[in-house]
C-alpha cells in the first residue's frame, strides 16, 4: 500500500468539524417555524386593536421583544447541536467558562435581533407614514419577524469563528451605541462625553449600558477563540505559550473593564467609572504596542497597519488636547473606532496566519502522498 502522510494532530484539533449543511439548514428552518408560531401567539395576546408600526405599544415593539426572546433561545439550541460539535475544544474549557461564553453569545444574538427588528420597523414606519394595522396583520408581521430573526441567528451559530464573532461584536456595538444616542432624552448629550449616555434616564441609558455589558462578555469569549487559534499557530512557529496566555489575559481584562463601565454608570460613581474607563485605555494601548512585539512573525501588512493606527491615535490626541479641534465625545468616538478596527485586524491576521498554515500542511500531505504512490508504482513495475 502507498504510504500516506499522517495529519498534524494539533491542526486536526484546531479545525472546526464542518457541520452537515443539510442538517444545519433543517434545524434553522425548524426553529424558524417554531419561532413564527411563538410570535403569532404573542401577537394575538399583545395586539388588541389597531396598532402603529413603531412606538410604545406598537407592532414593532412587540415584534422586537418577541424576536429577542426567540433568537436567544434558538441560539442556545443551535449552540448545543451545532456550535459545540463544530468546535470540540470548547468542551475542554471549564464548565463555568463554557456556560458563560454560550450565555453571553446567546444574549448578544438576542440583543442584535432586537436592535435589527426595531430598526426595520422604524424604517417601515418612516416609509409608510401613518399606517396602522389590525390585530391579524400585526400578528402576521410579529410572526415573520421572529421567524427571520431565528433563521439568521441559527445561521450565525452554524458558522461561528473568531473572525465572524469579532465582526459581529463591532456591528453590535455600533448599532447599540447609535440606538442609545438616537433615543437619548437630551439631544445635546454629545456636548459632554459618551459615558453621558449611560447616565440618561429610561431606555437610552439601559441600551447603552447593556451594549457595553454584552460587549464585555463577548470580548472574553473572543479571547478564548483567539487564544485557541494562537496556540496552534505558536506551536508551529516556536513561540512560547506565555505569549498566548498574555493575549488571553488582556482580552479577559478588557472584557471585565467594559463590564465595570457598564455596571457603574458615571452618575453612580464617577471615580470608579473613570478608573475602569482609563483602565480600558491603558490595556488597549499596551495591546497595540505589545501584541505585534509578542508575535513578530505575523504579516507585514498587520505591522504596517498597526503603525498607521498608532499615528492616527496620536493625531486624535493632538486634535483633542493640543489644539482643541475635537471635543471629548468626538475624540472618544474616533479613538474607539480606530482601536476596535485594530482589534479586528489583529483577529483577522491571526486567523489568516492559521489558515495559511493549514493550507501549507495540506499541500505537504498531498505531496507526500503522491511521492509514496509513485514509489509504490515503481516497485510494482520492477
Amino acid at each position: 500500500m502507498a504510504p500516506t502522510a499522517s495529519p498534524d494532530p494539533q491542526l486536526a484539533s484546531h479545525r472546526p468539524v464542518p457541520a452537515d449543511p443539510e442538517r444545519a439548514e433543517n434545524l434553522a428552518l425548524l426553529l424558524a417555524a417554531a419561532a413564527a408560531v411563538v410570535g403569532a401567539v404573542i401577537g394575538l395576546i399583545r395586539l388588541q386593536g389597531t396598532r402603529p408600526l413603531t412606538g410604545t405599544g406598537s407592532i414593532g415593539e412587540t415584534a422586537s421583544y418577541a424576536a429577542m426572546g426567540t433568537a436567544g433561545i434558538a441560539f442556545l439550541i443551535a449552540a448545543r447541536l451545532i456550535t459545540l460539535p463544530m468546535h470540540p475544544w470548547l468542551r475542554r474549557l471549564g464548565w463555568w467558562r463554557r456556560l458563560s461564553n454560550l450565555l453571553g453569545l446567546a444574549a448578544l444574538h438576542a440583543m442584535f435581533a432586537y436592535l435589527l427588528t426595531a430598526v426595520l420597523f422604524a424604517v417601515f414606519a418612516t416609509a409608510f407614514r401613518g399606517v396602522a394595522l389590525d390585530p391579524v396583520a400585526g400578528t402576521f408581521w410579529v410572526a415573520v419577524a421572529c421567524g427571520i430573526a431565528v433563521y439568521v441567528v441559527v445561521g450565525s451559530a452554524s458558522a461561528l469563528t473568531t473572525s465572524s464573532l469579532s465582526g459581529l461584536l463591532m456591528v453590535f456595538m455600533v448599532g447599540g451605541v447609535l440606538g442609545s444616542a438616537m433615543s437619548a432624552p437630551d439631544p445635546h448629550w454629545w456636548r459632554h462625553h459618551f459615558s453621558w449616555l449611560g447616565a440618561e434616564a429610561g431606555g437610552s441609558g439601559l441600551a447603552f449600558n447593556l451594549t457595553l455589558l454584552l460587549a464585555g462578555f463577548t470580548l472574553v469569549t473572543i479571547g478564548d477563540f483567539l487564544a485557541h487559534d494562537l496556540d496552534i499557530w505558536a506551536a508551529h512557529t516556536g513561540a512560547e505559550r506565555w505569549r498566548v496566555r498574555t493575549v488571553r489575559g488582556a482580552m479577559i481584562l478588557l472584557g471585565l473593564l467594559l463590564l465595570a463601565v457598564a455596571l457603574i454608570p458615571v452618575d453612580v460613581s464617577k471615580t470608579w467609572h473613570d478608573m475602569a474607563a482609563q483602565g480600558i485605555v491603558v490595556v488597549f494601548a499596551a495591546a497595540i504596542v505589545g501584541f505585534p512585539l509578542l508575535f513578530p512573525r505575523l504579516s507585514e501588512g498587520f505591522r504596517a497597519a498597526t503603525l498607521v493606527i498608532v499615528a492616527a491615535l496620536l493625531v486624535c490626541v493632538v486634535l483633542w488636547k493640543g489644539i482643541g479641534y475635537l471635543n471629548t465625545t468626538a475624540f472618544e468616538m474616533g479613538s474607539a473606532a480606530i482601536v476596535f478596527t485594530w482589534l479586528l485586524l489583529f483577529v483577522r491576521s491571526v486567523t489568516a496566519a492559521v489558515g495559511s498554515l493549514e493550507r501549507q500542511t495540506d499541500a505537504d500531505s498531498v505531496a507526500t502522498s503522491h511521492e509514496g504512490s509513485n514509489v509504490h508504482v515503481c516497485r510494482s513495475t520492477h
